[in-house]
């Protein structure tokens, strides 16, 4: 009987899972005590998910690869842990923002007004501007946006953890 290792996919899946989820308790704290301004919960958020994508580089290579893995296969499931973290964060915001509670939403749009009213604009402008704003600022663009910039992000960090968790066999019989 064979031990069948995972797939680089099912493996990605499975710790994106996992990350995503950590990620996620981290943005519901976010919003539910309305701490939209607090930086070090930013910056926890993102120590959590660079500290998520190496050790999850580090398990890959580790228990997936037999101990090696190539700098572009870390690359990549660095990037892949990432997407779908970013897309389980993204999916419970955009419920949280759109069925139940807008308050950050309109907390944003309190201070896109504040700051168009400090620069000095005409109140049409200012109008326009806000007109311009609330297209982005609903739950669909801001979930599609947190993906795309989550998954940069990642993209970013596993650029450098694989650079630095790359183990390629010396021998050829130990290509796995």
């Amino acid at each position: 009987m064979e031990n069948k290792q995972p797939s680089k996919l099912k493996s990605a899946l499975n710790y994106g899972a996992t990350l995503g989820l950590i990620l996620m308790v981290l943005n519901l704290l976010v919003y539910v005590f309305e701490m939209y301004d607090s930086s070090w919960l930013t910056w926890l958020g993102m120590l959590v998910m660079i500290a998520g994508i190496v050790y999850g580089i580090k398990l890959y290579r580790d228990k997936v690869k037999g101990g090696f893995v190539k700098y572009g296969d870390a690359l990549g499931y660095g990037t892949m842990v990432t997407l779908f973290a970013s897309i389980i964060t993204a999916f419970v915001t955009y419920v949280y923002l759109d069925y139940v509670d807008d308050g950050f939403l309109t907390y944003q749009i309190e201070q896109v007004e504040e700051k168009l009213y400090e620069s000095g604009m005409s109140d049409d402008m200012i109008e326009q501007q806000l007109e311009i704003q609330g297209m982005f600022l609903k739950p669909g663009p801001i979930a599609l946006m947190s993906i795309v910039t989550s998954t940069f992000f990642g993209f970013i960090v596993s650029l450098i953890a694989g650079a630095v968790l790359k183990r390629e066999p010396e021998n050829f019989d130990d290509i796995t």
